[in-house]
């Protein structure tokens, strides 16, 4: 492993270590205290530290320093002592999630995500132009955290889709068809959630069938709520809902079988790589 794929490769865990942050919006009856320290503790240090990232955006100018900010934004607003989103209890030993802010989640991880994304794949590309793409699984790798990643996402986001739409709806019926203060601020909200699933649709590099079986389902679905094309005949929206979660649920436990393997292999050659580099610093400076 050279220069380039090593950072690679610290790209490449950083970004699942980010993804896994999408834990806080799921229904849950408890959660990782040891996750949300040993998360904490990479993100600080990827950014603290003379890490590859921290180099890539200390070099990167205006956007480097946009990106430093959010991932910086990401930690006080999640991971941050004062985090009304994720709060240790008094006795430290368990974590409480506040379920009505899921949203704000999403917003913090994603954009990151997407963006750390792109400096993969410039990374890649450089590697491949200079001839040191020393390590071809990566492609693999990276590939199948896409496919798990994007079903992840939209997973969680048509679950909250399906939440706001249903508050909505009790909204106005409540008001007799009106529209309220109530209302509207649960429209912003189902905004913000189809914001977020637009630009991972437009962002995805994927181009496989299997993807847009569950894309093209959902945004049909998307159209529908707002009233751009009419529901399926004989159906309500509780039935697309059902469907269209059904497909999400069955893709993403799919990906994550073929990605997680995968992913394995790479954490244990990373670790071993990076005792050798250790090894030989130590060996060097000896």
């Amino acid at each position: 492993m050279n220069n380039y794929t090593g950072a690679i490769a610290s790209f490449i865990r950083f970004n699942v270590v980010l993804f896994n942050t999408l834990e806080y919006v799921m229904k849950k009856d408890n959660y990782d205290l040891n996750a949300f320290n040993a998360r904490k503790e990479i993100i600080s240090t990827e950014i603290s530290k003379n890490t590859p990232l921290k180099s890539c955006l200390d070099n990167s100018g205006e956007a480097g320093t946009k990106l430093l900010e959010k991932i910086k934004d990401l930690l006080d607003t999640i991971y941050g002592d004062d985090s009304t989103i994720v709060r240790k209890s008094a006795d430290g030993k368990e974590l409480r999630v506040d379920a009505a802010q899921h949203i704000a989640v999403f917003e913090a991880v994603l954009p990151i995500h997407e963006e750390v994304r792109s400096i993969i794949s410039a990374h890649l590309a450089q590697a491949n132009k200079q001839n040191m793409m020393d390590e071809p699984t990566f492609i693999d790798v990276i590939n199948k955290e896409e496919l798990f990643y994007h079903g992840l996402a939209n997973m969680l986001l048509i679950d909250e889709l399906d939440h706001l739409f249903a508050e909505y709806n009790k909204a106005r019926n409540e008001a007799k068809g009106a529209i309220t203060p109530q209302s509207n601020f649960i429209s912003n909200d189902i905004n913000r959630v189809v914001s977020l699933m637009n630009m991972l649709r437009q962002r995805s590099p994927i181009k496989s069938n299997d993807y847009y079986e569950l894309i093209d389902p959902e945004f049909a679905l998307i159209e529908m709520t707002s009233g751009r094309r009419d529901l399926p005949e004989g159906k309500n929206f509780g039935d697309v809902f059902t469907s269209v979660k059904k497909i999400a649920r069955e893709k993403t436990i799919k990906w994550e079988n073929e990605w997680k393997p995968a992913y394995d292999a790479f954490i244990r050659h990373f670790a071993e790589e990076a005792e050798k580099m250790n090894n030989q610093n130590a060996a060097n400076k000896a």
